[in-house]
């Protein structure tokens, strides 16, 4: 492929999930010709991981441990601007539960450079264990519900998306030097679609690659049935509405989050969820107050 090779800062974060990290790293290193840095931020994990990974592959990657986790956002956002330093044409963000084809970077870069419109990349992403089943293809947004969701299908094109996921998301640098960084008050969840609106008011396009593919593990950092989870994905839904859909559709998402809010109370109670059930009411109250961050549960 005849195209400059622009140099690239992958970022990864590592909390609690040290084979996975190894794996990703792994794979990465498979990569050839491309000018990549990897950069791991060690997000709080319980052991000093960081110190393992330091030792296992030296200086072929970048090692930074925070003393807690500050989230995706905020572990994303140590990594941003600690990459600064270097210059890059790209920021990768990237989970470590991931593994990547050794020519997806390639084609990820080739899309971008194609067209200087576009501001975000995504590759097509595809199932650690069931390797014919796509995870995603393209995110679309049901605005009746204020839910992101995935599409699944084989693009026989690059696709342009309503916004692409924070899994793997290639971004040019000029995007970073206007927007900075994550909106930190989302924490985790909801934070890359955020993201990509905010790409898409500057002018950007977010788009999916079909010919770059990773494989997601789909691990998970956090238990979805557990009381965090359900407390940032009320909170987060609300301020994702308050902070970036224009201000005269939050009559009606009042309505309609109070309402979700009494029905899922009711069935928490009727099912004996008494923590999810409070976890779900003080992530309503605080979104309704537009307090972000650290969940307060």
């Amino acid at each position: 492929m005849n195209y400059k090779k622009p140099l690239v800062s992958i970022i990864i974060l590592n909390w609690n999930g040290l084979k996975d990290t190894e794996r990703c790293v792994k794979s990465l290193l498979n990569i050839k010709g491309i000018n990549r840095r990897i950069l791991v931020v060690d997000n709080g994990s319980r052991k000093n991981e960081a110190d393992l990974l330091k030792k296992k592959f030296g200086t072929k990657i970048k090692v930074y441990r925070l003393d807690r986790n500050l989230g995706f956002t905020g572990g994303v956002n140590f990594g941003i601007a600690r990459s600064r330093a270097i210059k890059p044409d790209f920021y990768l963000l990237l989970n470590n539960d991931v593994e990547v084809k050794s020519d997806f970077l390639e084609y990820l870069i080739k899309a971008a450079q194609s067209d200087k419109e576009i501001g975000a990349i995504s590759p097509l992403i595809y199932d650690f264990k069931q390797r014919e089943k796509i995870l995603f293809s393209g995110g679309k947004i049901n605005w009746i519900l204020a839910k992101p969701y995935h599409q699944t299908d084989i693009p026989k094109q690059m696709r342009y998306s309503l916004y692409v996921t924070g899994c793997c998301l290639l971004i040019k640098k000029d995007v970073i030097d206007k927007l900075s960084c994550l909106d930190n008050r989302f924490f985790a969840y909801f934070e890359d679609t955020a993201f990509c609106l905010s790409i898409k008011k500057l002018g950007y396009k977010c788009v999916c690659e079909p010919r770059a593919i990773i494989y997601h593990k789909l691990s998970g950092s956090s238990d979805r049935r557990g009381g965090v989870y359900t407390n940032l994905i009320s909170r987060n839904r609300i301020l994702f509405v308050k902070n970036y859909l224009p201000k005269i559709f939050f009559v009606y998402y009042a309505i309609f989050f109070s309402i979700k809010w009494i029905l899922a109370e009711i069935y928490f109670y009727l099912t004996g969820q008494q923590g999810r059930a409070d976890a779900y009411s003080k992530g309503y109250f605080d979104g309704m107050r537009n307090i972000g961050g650290q969940p307060r549960i």
